[in-house]
C-alpha cells in the first residue's frame, strides 16, 4: 500500500500558523500597587530623582571650578588638586630621561575653602544618591516577593540581597526590576515589554 501523500498547501499552512506569533506573548503579568504602596513609590521615585540631580550639580560645580583654576593656569596641562586641598599639581616635561617632575600652585585660603567645599557637597550628595537608589532597589524587590505568587513549575529564580541584608528570592519573570505607570499604580516585569 501506498503511503498517503499529503498536499503541499497543508505543509505551508501549518508553517504558516506555527509561525505566527502566539496571544499569550502578548499577555504581560502585573502587580496592581495599594494607595499606600503608590504613595510609597511615587516618595521613593521623587527622592531618587532629588538625589540624582543634587549629585549631577555638585559633580558640574566641581567640573567647573577645576575648568576655570585649569584655564586661569593654560600653560600646566591636566591640573589635579591635592587631598588636603592646598595645592594644585601638573606633571612637567624634564630634560632628564626617566626623571618625573611637577609643578604645584599654592591655593589661596579662599580656593581652598571652596574646593573643601565642593568636595563635601560631591560626597554627602553621592552618599544620598546610593541611599536613595538602595532604597528604591529594596521597595522594587519587597513589592515583587509581596505580590508576584507561586512560581510556575520550573521557573528560573534569582536571589536579592536588600540593603538590610533581608534575602529574597525571586522568580521569572519577576527577578529584575520594575516598570511602573506614571501613576506609580501598576508595575511590570522590566523583560516582559
Amino acid at each position: 500500500m501506498k503511503p498517503k501523500r499529503v498536499p503541499i498547501w497543508r505543509t505551508v499552512i501549518l508553517c504558516l500558523l506555527l509561525s505566527l506569533p502566539c496571544a499569550a506573548q502578548d499577555l504581560v503579568p502585573f502587580i496592581r500597587l495599594s494607595p499606600d504602596e503608590t504613595t510609597k513609590a511615587k516618595q521613593l521615585a521623587q527622592s531618587l530623582k532629588d538625589a540624582e540631580e543634587r549629585s549631577s550639580k555638585a559633580k558640574l560645580a566641581w567640573e567647573e571650578f577645576h575648568k576655570s583654576y585649569q584655564a586661569a593656569h593654560a600653560n600646566l596641562a591636566s591640573l589635579k588638586f591635592t587631598d588636603d586641598f592646598r595645592l594644585a599639581v601638573a606633571k612637567t616635561g624634564s630634560p632628564i630621561s626617566g626623571v618625573y617632575q611637577a609643578v604645584s600652585i599654592e591655593l589661596t585660603a579662599e580656593e581652598r575653602k571652596k574646593l573643601e567645599n565642593l568636595r563635601q557637597e560631591m560626597a554627602e550628595s553621592e552618599q544620598s544618591e546610593k541611599q536613595a537608589r538602595f532604597a528604591w532597589l529594596d521597595f522594587n524587590y519587597q513589592l515583587t516577593a509581596d505580590h508576584a505568587g507561586k512560581p510556575a513549575a520550573g521557573a528560573g529564580y534569582g536571589d536579592v540581597t536588600l540593603s538590610s541584608g533581608k534575602q529574597l528570592r525571586l522568580y521569572t519573570p519577576w527577578t529584575g526590576l520594575l516598570v511602573f505607570t506614571a501613576d506609580f499604580t501598576l508595575a511590570f516585569p522590566l523583560g516582559t515589554l
